[in-house]
């Protein structure tokens, strides 16, 4: 993306994308809005599956044309299994017909300013009919005394019909160049870099554990022979519990190499082909940070809902277990940042909640917390190919928040979209601005006994959660620090320059913290003294006790207390900038992460962001004239106060990603500045500081108070239903705010859509500068009009819009269209029978995996709850203190 100056780049973001976004690929077509541009990278992207690959022109352009109006920038295709009925439709995979249709949705998606990625296959992982046995998936056995390989014989998952067949071998570049050969075949008629990437998902080759040249690579890297040693790896031959580790350990290493020079012959073959490359690289038996950091995109993932404390944030309908875990997410963006990557994505809001028990207020804290972990790529999962002809609610997908046109709140789904890019738009500008270095300590991880090949997955986390680099981490998030993690091979390709750390990236850090290590490796150590000698600020928080691994122990332990004393010389020179702490390295409590760390060390070198004592989130970045903030208020209480930043600043301007209002902040500048910042619970702020004093016409950012309480609005509602199904309820009229399913009839207590709210009222003379309306509770969006005026469209939390100029004295009208979940509309199908669970495979489940069933639910409740209440707000003089109390 093209670097633009700061106050332009405000200027950018909080008017262009007030408007629906199109893409400098093509002029808009009629059916699609002309807007200002966007960058197609800095708008949502989906996962689009395409069931049964029955798909159709007319229905493809017509569901790119409403991705494109709902403000998505792309899609990326996965086929998965069909429909029921519908298998005259297939189309076989990679046939002459199937790439006609995928050339149709290319050349559609470049008219309307659309992207794609595909996987490269159907289903997950990698693999199909044409994968042999001898190239695929195979596990570790022992016979007759020595280790081979017996066949997994997994198939790929929810694989599209005709794409059955075995998982390649993860180990395998020469499985892997076969597999990727009839994609070279279909592919060649069509020109270099027709899309714009190749995806694979998680690493889940259930128990691949060998591979053939497993035993010479082993050999290469460890130096001795794995078949020796056969019975005590299979755990026949009894061994003391650090000599099985260590086997264990090298047999690890060896596996990370192999799947990653497997990953290699991938991303290679891409790039041949044009494509960039996006994984998810969680879950193999690897160094994470090196699997992220070798391709264009890494690509994390979010399963599940935080039980964030932001007031109305319903928690019914949730699963308990697998919950994102903010260190996991920072894996992908740490490997992002070291290795140069621009991007770094999510797949995002799987399984966010039980099936259209979904709001898009649930989706915005989610969200926030990956921007605050330093994804700048959203990819929801995800949306579904439906054909025109299907009845609703259409072809479906198991593990989904339901992206769909189908979705009852698909209409408000485009301000979700509006966010989303406001806040991409700068979190992909500039470069990451990060202090610190931490090193991960690989070897650690995987000097267990316990066990074979380990996976590092998104899921169980053990792997990070129980271990001194997991506490470090966490302490450092909490105290305001900004941090990213870094693997032996970045280590080693990372230079000494000016005392500043730069990675192979470019990426330029003050400082790198060891945690408390039991086994750092020789190259490692020997990299640490290198980098000590150029000058590096470098903090062991305790001394490393020993070398990992099995071969040339005696010799590789000679040369590491030799380095480590050569370090130590080098942390007592006068003036040094390195230290070696005396940490507890199985420690616990509540100090564990930082036993053994220099505090006064790190504060002379690294500046830290106070905000994070007042529960605030953030990631920021730099730009040529200061710097950029995303900050999240994730908590249970509003925050109305001076905000200390970490970076100097003499200007401040302040953008609302959900609306694009922006302003000069108040400011106390310097360079340990204070920000008047005013965030309820669940609002978060784009803050972007200039390093001087900045003489622009942009108007101060209003900062306001309460001038008298909130004053309810009173009266008979109105209620028409305007949109959606299985039929239009009639009108009805309510003098008090309950769920329409309570006064709206029968027909309302199956109703997903709608419903437009008109209520007349006298507002009385007063001295405010605006009102605050706040909704109360919304089930589960509103477009607001007041006086015939758009105020917006309110979707998450809270739900409060201001009035601007638009409420007056005397009569007023006000109108909101209200839309609910989709519910009570299933809730009905399943009461009456209704056969809508047509797909082929996984048919169809809920959160905890069992049979969908939703005729047991009682009625979910819809519409506008209440109250609803209007507060005038005065205007706060700008360097005043707020008085208590909402806004």
């Amino acid at each position: 993306m093209a670097r633009t100056p700061l106050l332009v780049a405000t200027l950018l973001v909080s008017l262009s994308l007030s408007l629906p976004v199109t893409s400098p690929a093509a002029p808009p077509p009629a059916a699609v809005s002309s807007a200002p541009v966007v960058a197609l990278d800095a708008r949502p992207w989906t996962r689009w599956w395409w069931p049964g690959s029955a798909v159709d022109r007319e229905s493809l352009t017509l569901q790119l044309e409403q991705f494109a109006r709902a403000g998505l920038g792309g899609v990326e295709i996965t086929p998965i299994y069909g429909a029921k009925g519908y298998e005259d439709r297939t189309l076989a995979y990679l046939s002459p017909a199937w790439m006609e249709q995928l050339a149709h949705t290319v050349r559609e998606a470049n008219r309307l300013g659309l992207g794609v990625d595909m996987a490269t296959g159907t289903g997950w992982p990698f693999g199909g009919p044409w994968v042999s046995a001898v190239d695929g998936a195979q596990k570790l056995v022992l016979h007759d005394g020595r280790l081979a390989g017996e066949p997994t014989r997994m198939k790929v998952k929810r694989a599209a019909p005709g794409a059955e067949g075995l998982v390649v071998d993860p180990y395998n570049p020469g499985a892997l160049q076969r597999y990727l050969a009839p994609f070279s075949a279909a592919f060649a008629p069509l020109p270099k870099g027709f899309l714009r990437g190749q995806f694979h998902d998680s690493f889940e080759y259930y128990h691949a554990g060998w591979t053939e040249e497993l035993p010479a690579v082993f050999q290469q890297m460890h130096g001795y022979d794995l078949q020796a040693y056969a019975g005590i790896l299979m755990g026949t031959t009894p061994a003391p519990a650090d000599t099985v580790a260590r086997l264990k350990g090298d047999y690890r290493a060896t596996l990370a190499r192999l799947h990653y020079d497997f990953l290699q012959v991938w991303l290679g073959w891409s790039h041949e082909r044009g494509f960039i490359v996006r994984n998810q690289s969680h879950g193999a038996p690897a160094n994470l940070l090196d699997l992220y950091g070798a391709v264009d995109i890494p690509e994390t993932e979010t399963f599940g809902s935080t039980p964030f404390p932001i007031p109305g944030l319903r928690r019914e309908w949730t699963s308990q277990k697998d919950l994102p875990d903010s260190l996991v997410i920072r894996m992908a963006s740490s490997a992002a940042h070291v290795m140069g990557r621009p991007l770094v994505s999510s797949e995002t809001c799987t399984w966010l909640r039980e099936h259209w028990q979904e709001a898009l207020a649930f989706t915005k804290p989610e969200i926030d917390r990956l921007f605050t972990d330093g994804i700048n790529h959203v990819f929801y999962h995800g949306t579904v190919f439906s054909p025109r002809d299907v009845a609703w609610p259409g072809w479906l997908f198991y593990a989904s928040t339901q992206f769909n046109p189908q979705n009852a709140w698909w209409e408000d789904f485009a301000a979700l979209n509006r966010y989303v890019a406001r806040v991409q738009s700068v979190l992909q500008s500039g470069r990451p601005d990060n202090d610190l270095l931490v090193y991960w300590p690989f070897a650690d991880v995987v000097h267990q006994p316990e066990g074979l090949m380990k996976q590092f997955g998104v899921h169980d986390v053990d792997w990070l959660r129980g271990s001194s680099f997991g506490r470090l981490n966490d302490a450092l998030l909490k105290a305001g620090f900004a941090f990213d993690s870094i693997s032996d091979a970045q280590l080693a390709g990372t230079r000494s320059e000016g005392g500043a750390l730069v990675t192979p990236g470019g990426q330029s850090y003050r400082a790198l913290l060891v945690p408390a290590t039991r086994h750092l490796p020789l190259e490692t150590l020997r990299q640490l003294v290198a980098l000590a000698r150029q000058g590096a600020a470098l903090h062991l928080l305790a001394p490393p006790a020993d070398v990992p691994g099995l071969g040339r122990l005696e010799e590789r332990r000679a040369e590491f207390q030799r380095l480590l004393g050569e370090l130590r010389r080098l942390a007592g020179t006068p003036g040094s900038a390195v230290v070696i702490g005396e940490g507890d390295r199985e420690g616990s409590g509540p100090n564990a992460g930082t036993a053994g760390l220099d505090q006064a060390w790190l504060l002379a070198r690294v500046s830290r962001e106070p905000l994070t004592e007042r529960g605030l989130t953030f990631t920021r970045r730099v730009h040529g004239s200061g710097h950029a903030y995303f900050i999240a208020n994730l908590t249970g209480e509003a925050r109305d106060e001076w905000i200390a930043l970490g970076r100097p600043a003499e200007a401040v301007h302040l953008t609302d990603p959900l609306t694009g209002r922006s302003g000069s902040a108040a400011l106390r500048p310097g360079a340990a500045p204070e920000v008047y910042l005013q965030l309820a619970p669940g609002e978060s702020v784009l803050l972007h500081t200039s390093l001087r004093p900045v003489n622009d016409r942009m108007l101060p950012w209003s900062y306001t108070h309460p001038a008298g309480p909130a004053q309810a609005l009173t009266g008979v509602w109105s209620v028409t239903f305007v949109q959606g199904g299985p039929v239009l309820p009639p009108p009805a009229q309510t003098p008090a705010l309950t769920s329409w399913t309570s006064f709206g009839g029968p027909e309302a207590q199956r109703f997903a859509g709608t419903a437009r709210y008109r209520l007349d009222f006298e507002l009385p003379a007063g001295e405010a500068d605006t009102w605050l309306l706040d909704l109360g509770d919304v089930r589960e969006s509103a477009r607001v009009t007041l006086n015939g005026h758009s105020l917006g469209t309110a979707w998450s939390l809270p739900f409060r819009l201001r009035t601007g100029p638009h409420a007056k004295p005397g009569r007023n009208v006000i109108e909101l269209e209200v839309t609910n979940l989709a519910a009570n509309r299933i809730r009905d199908l399943d009461q009456r029978g209704v056969p809508w669970k047509i797909m082929h495979e996984i048919n169809f489940v809920n959160i905890d995996y069992k049979p969908f069933n939703a005729a047991a639910w009682p009625l979910t409740p819809s519409g506008l709850l209440g109250p609803v209440t209007l507060t005038p707000l005065r205007t706060l003089a700008l360097r005043e203190r707020a008085a208590d109390g909402p806004r």
